[in-house]
């Protein structure tokens, strides 16, 4: 269509290639030596009703990289799991992002802008609010 604009900027090739392995290799290093040790204790959340945490992953998706926990309902079967992405690092260009997290409205709240990737993931391990898991 003749003058029509996407909303959605940028393809996965924005985003250098070893820039992408850096942030996926950083992203599971942080998911395993500070978050998948929490996942064994499912068993209490799962006694009181609640939905409980079994994987956390990281994705890449167009020009954003994504921590992700996937959940299984208290009776749930496997088939029955779903994915909540909780925190997001959009890159914005010259190797800085924007860092966001999801809130309990189904939005993206982004908090900082221009972060390097070592300042994203400072936050990310300081901050409460980007934790996968608490």
């Amino acid at each position: 269509m003749p003058g029509h604009r996407s909303h959605r900027t940028g393809t996965r090739a924005d985003v250098p290639n070893l820039l992408r392995d850096e942030v996926a290799h950083r992203g599971e290093e942080l998911l395993g030596r500070k978050f998948r040790p929490l996942l064994g204790q499912e068993s209490r959340a799962r006694e009181q009703g609640f939905n409980y945490a079994v994987a956390l992953f990281t994705e890449w998706r167009g020009r954003s990289f994504y921590l992700c926990v996937k959940y299984r309902p208290p009776r749930g079967r496997p088939e029955d799991d779903f994915v909540v992405r909780t925190t997001r690092l959009e890159y914005a260009g010259g190797g800085r992002f924007n860092l966001a997290y999801f809130r309990h409205t189904n939005r993206w709240q982004p908090l900082y802008f221009g972060l390097t990737l070592e300042e994203c993931f400072a936050a990310v391990e300081d901050e409460e609010i980007f934790w996968p898991l608490t």
